[in-house]
């Protein structure tokens, strides 16, 4: 669910959007009247890659995230999503950022309010207000490391199996304050074929384009992909004292989901990170030093249980 900035996934597909607002994911149709509560938990392992300039490293990653929606009035449904990430990063002889290691362990939390409003029977309004906080372990001023932003969109059903979206995010994060648009779909190709922005936790967060195909009512398979730039404030003993670290990369997937009943499933992924960039930025956002790093394969399990 992570301080994630815009990216164009295809640009003859979609914009969409990589921020924590996103993780709220909307109530099904049997969820219609009835509060839901969402847990999960998500372990990534993206393996080493070599650096453009000398070195390499490797990253572990563990999200838990807590969601919950419930209805307000028969039109209105209000929520809320909280998250925390654990990000360990294990680099070996790197040269471009002064011989040193860039940064080591990074934490993020985050709290979102995801309000939907179904203005007519096709038309629906979204908004989600959000702040978090996203740090190497050690930063000496918390408040360096906090960052705050909405998304605001409106969808429309096109038909009972294709609905689309459109809207905006502003967020403010560590020097640097960033507008998007960006184009949402859920496509119903056939009772068994959809493409859409998934919500649910995944190596490329949530969002992203993803095609998936359900086999029977407990098996699917998948494969989705999105841009992604992680963006963090560092500590004060480092490389870049108080100053910023920025990794993106596009990730590309496979999903297979087994589900154990009604509200228990598991999803296995396997992927990869390319195209891939690491950066270290002063405390005033001024760029230090960057390398390109190699493709990364990855892999992922989620947990999740809703109730």
């Amino acid at each position: 669910m992570r301080a994630i900035y815009p990216a164009i996934l295809s640009a003859a597909l979609l914009f969409t959007i990589f921020t924590p607002g996103a993780q709220a994911q909307p109530a099904g149709p049997r969820d219609t009247n009835r509060t839901v509560y969402s847990f999960s938990f998500s372990p990534i392992y993206q393996f080493e890659s070599d650096f453009g300039q000398g070195g390499s490293f490797s990253v572990q990653r563990y999200g838990f995230k807590f969601d919950t929606s419930t209805p307000v009035a028969n039109s209105l449904r209000a929520g809320i999503s909280l998250g925390y990430e654990f990000d360990k990063y294990h680099f070996s002889g790197t040269t471009a950022f002064a011989g040193a290691d860039p940064w080591n362990d990074i934490h993020r939390v985050s709290a979102g309010l995801p309000v939907s409003y179904r203005m007519t029977d096709g038309w629906s309004l979204f908004i989600s207000p959000q702040v978090e906080w996203y740090g190497e372990s050690g930063v000496a001023n918390w408040k360096d490391a906090l960052g705050y932003g909405a998304i605001f969109a409106v969808s429309y059903r096109v038909s009972p199996g294709l609905t689309l979206g459109a809207g905006a995010g502003v967020f403010s994060r560590m020097e640097e304050t960033k507008g998007f648009p960006y184009i949402a779909v859920d496509w119903k190709i056939t009772e068994e074929l959809r493409l859409n922005n998934p919500f649910r936790t995944s190596p490329s967060g949530p969002a992203g384009l993803e095609l998936s195909y359900r086999l029977s009512d407990r098996w699917e398979v998948a494969a989705g992909g999105a841009y992604r730039s992680f963006r963090f404030r560092l500590d004060n003993s480092g490389v870049a004292p108080n100053g910023i670290g920025e990794v993106e990369s596009t990730v590309g997937y496979a999903r297979l989901t087994y589900r154990m009943g009604r509200d228990f499933k598991l999803d296995l992924y396997g992927g990869a990170a390319f195209n891939g960039k690491m950066r270290i930025a002063g405390s005033n956002g001024k760029e230090l030093g960057s390398d390109d790093f190699k493709t990364a394969p990855l892999m992922a399990l989620a947990l999740t249980l809703q109730l």
